[in-house]
């Protein structure tokens, strides 16, 4: 089996569950650090132009964003615990609930430490996540922190059986979507980590999460990252959720497209439509001086359009 390289920084939440990811299933892997802000030249050459965290590269194959990572593991090392099920609907399902979480997880730590940052920081952050008004933010602190806390209690209820998971007895993607988001909460927003000291089954499981570890880290560099893409890509018609040609989509078969995330700027990648599933729309891209990729963008939080 090919390398696993993961490309991220180790600030972000959505890294962590990555990390989480691959200490569940118990593997190795090579870790390249990009920046935490724009331009990302590396890491956006070897994508197309995406730039945000985490991406999985294995070989030529780009696989983008949390969800798409998970469902590439699960398909690649079958013999390891899988992250999830047939269905996929309960992990996809607390996935957009921890999105919702992150909502006021990213506002407090706005309110909290933008007064702080230098001014390419703060406008970066601001770029990437244009709906929020950082100006206004200070003001609701506190609202915020108690929608956090309210949430927290949520999740404490759904382990008030005595569940060791968020599904039963085993771990999975829905734990890892939800586990990140309140690593972040730990890490950086003491004002509310404090406030959920008190939810024992919360506090039990997190520290379970926290025992299964980051897998085998190996530090890496994008040279050995663009030396990976000798390897060809993978058939897009073998991967999880694949599905014949729609018809529907006749005219964007084999032409150029651009898919985006719609929730964020975390840039753009414009390549050749040669495959959408249910879980995946892949784009052939070329140039940068680099071997053909496939780039592999979950269908869920990001738009295709006509480039």
């Amino acid at each position: 089996m090919l390398d696993l390289i993961l490309h991220h920084y180790d600030a972000s939440p959505f890294s962590q569950k990555a990390q989480k990811m691959l200490g569940i299933k118990q593997l190795p892997w090579h870790s390249v650090e990009m920046p935490m802000t724009a331009p990302k030249p590396d890491l956006e050459a070897i994508t197309g132009g995406y730039r945000g965290t985490p991406v999985l590269q294995i070989g030529s194959d780009v696989f983008i964003d949390t969800v798409a990572i998970a469902d590439a593991l699960d398909h690649f090392f079958p013999q390891t615990t899988a992250l999830t099920d047939d269905a996929k609907l309960f992990s996809d399902a607390m996935g957009l609930w921890a999105d919702n979480l992150f909502a006021p997880v990213l506002g407090s730590a706005v309110a909290l430490y933008a007064a702080d940052w230098d001014e390419h920081f703060y406008n970066d952050r601001a770029a990437v996540f244009p709906a929020l008004d950082f100006s206004t933010l200070p003001e609701a602190k506190e609202p915020m922190a108690a929608r956090i806390t309210q949430l927290a209690r949520q999740l404490a209820a759904q382990l008030s059986d005595g569940r060791r998971y968020l599904d039963g007895d085993e771990c999975s993607l829905a734990d890892v979507h939800c586990w990140g988001i309140l690593w972040f909460v730990q890490s950086g927003l003491p004002h509310v980590a404090e406030d959920l000291l008190g939810l024992e089954r919360l506090t039990r499981w997190i520290n379970r999460m926290e025992s299964l570890g980051a897998g085998a880290r190996q530090v890496s560099s994008y040279d050995e990252a663009r030396a990976a893409l000798r390897h060809l890509p993978v058939d897009p018609a073998g991967l999880p959720g694949a599905r014949a040609r729609s018809s529907r989509l006749n005219a964007w078969w084999d032409a150029s497209v651009e898919v985006s995330a719609i929730d964020a700027d975390r840039g753009h990648v414009t390549g050749i439509l040669v495959g959408q599933g249910d879980r995946f729309t892949t784009l052939r891209v070329e140039g940068d001086n680099l071997p053909v990729r496939h780039v592999h963008f979950p269908r869920q939080g990001y738009d295709l359009h006509r480039a």
